[in-house]
């Protein structure tokens, strides 16, 4: 361990890109950002009322969002402290993915209730509707929505129209996690079924298939798009290869 940093219970945490503040989000529905070198509270923001379930900055870090149990969203400046669009009403359960557009200008969202929503610039949405169960993580790139759900499914969405594209099937458990490669070329999920798998999104090809020996809770690519980072129930993390994954096909 580097060095820790005590805050108090929290639920969820979320990196900003430039990796120079982080924030998490408690039980108290209360978010706080924090300089990731002294470890100071450098931000706190409210207005919601259930606990924080749900975490994401937006690429240039001048904006973050957070979703409740409550079912209701809510986007501020991070600079000027200001609630955007207040309460961002629609889904009926949880909040459990948020992911910014790479222009930071949209919004998706997914929910305990099966629905995946499209926000836009004044906090209006779209809803997205496929998924027969709770839909637990969700990415954003320039052209697509990504969306993981307890339906075993993964779901790629046209980001402009949010008609379905394609559904990627393999999984046999619930998809817990999901996330892109930096070109947006490949994608990258972890489910409850042991596994973490690669994915070609343009033809829904699997590139790879991992077996991590536990439940995969959470999943990144690294920047330089060489690396695929999992991290399992019971607390391992293991770091791969993109090359090695590609030999374990």
């Amino acid at each position: 361990m580097e060095r820790s940093i005590d805050i108090g219970n929290q639920w969820c945490a979320s990196f900003q890109a430039d990796g120079s503040k982080f924030a998490t989000g408690n039980h108290r529905g209360t978010v706080k950002i924090w300089d990731t070198d002294t470890g100071k509270d450098i931000g706190t923001f409210e207005g919601h009322s259930r606990p924080i379930r749900s975490l994401a900055f937006s690429p240039d870090g001048r904006k973050i969002t957070a979703g409740s149990e409550g079912g209701t969203i809510r986007v501020w400046d991070t600079e000027m402290g200001r609630d955007l669009f207040g309460a961002m009403e629609g889904h009926t359960g949880t909040v459990y993915g948020l992911a910014f557009s790479p222009d930071g200008t949209r919004l998706a969202s997914g929910s305990w209730d099966s629905i995946v929503r499209l926000w836009d610039g004044v906090g209006k949405s779209k809803v997205l509707e496929g998924h027969t169960r709770a839909v637990n993580c969700v990415a954003f790139s320039n052209a697509y929505v990504i969306s993981g759900a307890d339906d075993q499914t993964i779901r790629v969405w046209d980001a402009i129209s949010g008609d379905l594209v394609r559904v990627l099937r393999g999984h046999t458990d619930l998809v817990c996690c999901v996330a892109f490669s930096p070109d947006f070329k490949l994608v990258a999920s972890g489910s409850e079924d042991h596994t973490a798998r690669l994915w070609d999104v343009s033809s829904g090809e699997v590139l790879a298939i991992y077996d991590v020996g536990d439940w995969v809770v959470s999943i990144a690519v690294s920047f330089d798009g060489k690396q695929v980072v999992t991290g399992s129930y019971w607390g391992k993390v293991h770091v791969w290869s993109a090359d090695v994954l590609f030999r374990d096909l």
